[in-house]
């Protein structure tokens, strides 16, 4: 079983586009979707409950209280985890995957594999509605354990496909417990320490850019993350 994981939040006019280019994807392995909604106030809940109701694949959870991206993500992993899924696809909720072959394509690398635990793609950027080629030059691959620095293994999220048994040898709490602001480039740091990387250049999703550090009221949001990834 794959694990397609979806953290979403006020993602009403992006969610929809997610869960359907998940749903398009021709795979032979069983695919489950688990959507965290992590308390949107806008009509997120109410497309992700229409889809739902459409598809038995999906499981959504509805967070009670707004919980942040890290701690929302981690619940959907514990529930992976105790459902007994053996790989996990990222997603975020304004995100979308571009190519119906993608989870079959990372599946037979992963299961050709062994010693990879982790494999990621090429991707699109797509900024104010214009998509292009994300540049791939110099992204490392096997074991990048050494190098995994302040750019991180340059891994596109929505494009990830991980062996669900790294969690495991992840102490989630003490994850958790670090209130990073995001949770994709200490995970995938983690993970460099403990299984080889994978890349493949064809390009399967589009992770939308929403925010421009030439923008001046942004240039202290850029600092303030910079800072979090020398912490992480």
């Amino acid at each position: 079983m794959i694990a397609v994981c979806i953290a979403t939040y006020n993602q009403e006019s992006y969610i929809a586009q997610a869960i359907e280019s998940v749903q398009t994807q021709v795979c032979d392995e069983p695919m489950r979707i688990y959507i965290g909604d992590d308390a949107s106030s806008d009509g997120t809940r109410a497309v992700c409950e229409a889809y739902a109701a459409k598809d038995e694949r999906i499981r959504y959870y509805r967070r009670a209280q707004n919980i942040g991206l890290v701690n929302n993500t981690l619940l959907l992993y514990r529930q992976i985890m105790t459902d007994g899924c053996e790989y996990v696809a990222m997603l975020d909720g304004d995100d979308y995957w571009t190519d119906t072959n993608k989870l079959q394509l990372q599946l037979d690398y992963l299961r050709s594999h062994p010693e990879v635990g982790v494999v990621h793609t090429g991707a699109y950027e797509e900024t104010n509605g214009v998509k292009s080629l994300m540049d791939d030059t110099n992204i490392p691959v096997g074991n990048i354990s050494k190098r995994y620095n302040l750019s991180g293994a340059r891994q596109t999220n929505c494009t990830v496909v991980f062996r669900t048994a790294l969690l495991s040898k992840i102490d989630l709490e003490k994850l958790e417990a670090q209130v990073f602001p995001v949770l994709d480039y200490p995970l995938y740091g983690l993970f460099s320490q403990l299984t080889d990387f994978a890349y493949l250049a064809t390009p399967t999703a589009t992770w939308r850019n929403h925010s421009s550090v030439s923008q001046p009221s942004r240039i202290f949001s850029y600092i303030r993350y910079k800072r979090e990834r020398l912490r992480m």
